[in-house]
């Protein structure tokens, strides 16, 4: 399921994937506060655990700053889900919210709300486009380039982990990853977590965009093209498009 959202704004911070995490949270808890704390605290704590959902943006006609981007036309914001009960709390709290105003600062127009026909995979090998960085990383945290050798063994892990986190088990055989062009992209962001434990205010992600084939089962695949894939998806990362 899949929900394009169309947000008028006069600028946004140059980190301005966390604001659009603030949103979707924000109308998470406007339209189902218990089901918010659900999947976002627990025991009066931060929950790590897995949100089944991606996103990405599309900024149009804009211009770079030091510090903000200024837009001269809209934001185009895509939710990506295949949790029915996240999908219908994420839209009906959307459609309650006619502005947001993020760090008291970056005012966001709620504009038009549509719903996305998705893509029905019914091949073993798929050609997908990256919407949004594909983030991979160790087991010690380092981002990983994608001629590292390890590169697909750890993008098995953390799909097998996804799907077994959302459905109860994991991939239904390894995944065979064959990029096709793609390019590095590092991100800025401030994450407040990050800064309480290095007393650093800016995290950078390293990430890859750009096309690339995947074969696997074709439910892994479908179900990994409604969650995304890779890390930090819920934050902006790892949203995918299916080309061919």
């Amino acid at each position: 399921m899949r929900v394009q959202i169309t947000i008028y704004t006069e600028c946004i911070p140059l980190a301005y994937r966390m604001m659009f995490v603030s949103l979707i949270k924000n109308s998470l808890e406007k339209s189902n506060s218990s089901y918010f704390n659900e999947l976002y605290n627990f025991e009066d704590k931060k929950s790590k655990k897995i949100k089944p959902f991606t996103f990405s943006t599309y900024l149009e006609d804009y211009e770079m700053g030091k510090e903000e981007i200024k837009i001269k036309g809209k934001v185009n914001l895509t939710i990506s889900t295949p949790d029915t009960e996240l999908f219908i709390n994420i839209y009906n709290g959307l459609v309650n919210i006619s502005q947001y105003t993020y760090n008291n600062k970056f005012k966001l127009t709620i504009g038009k709300i549509i719903l996305l026909k998705e893509s029905w995979i019914n091949s073993e090998k798929v050609t997908f486009k990256s919407l949004s960085p594909i983030v991979v990383k160790d087991k010690d945290g380092n981002f990983l380039r994608v001629e590292d050798e390890r590169y697909v063994n750890e993008l098995n892990y953390i799909s097998n982990l996804s799907l077994k986190t959302y459905r109860g088990y994991g991939l239904k055989r390894p995944l065979e990853f064959i990029p096709v062009k793609y390019e590095k992209v590092v991100v800025k962001e401030k994450i407040s977590s990050f800064t309480e434990i290095t007393k650093k205010d800016v995290f950078y992600i390293t990430g890859y965009k750009g096309t690339f084939r995947l074969s696997g089962d074709k439910e892994d695949l479908r179900l990994l093209y409604s969650l995304g894939i890779g890390y930090r998806r819920s934050q902006g990362f790892g949203n995918l498009e299916v080309i061919g």
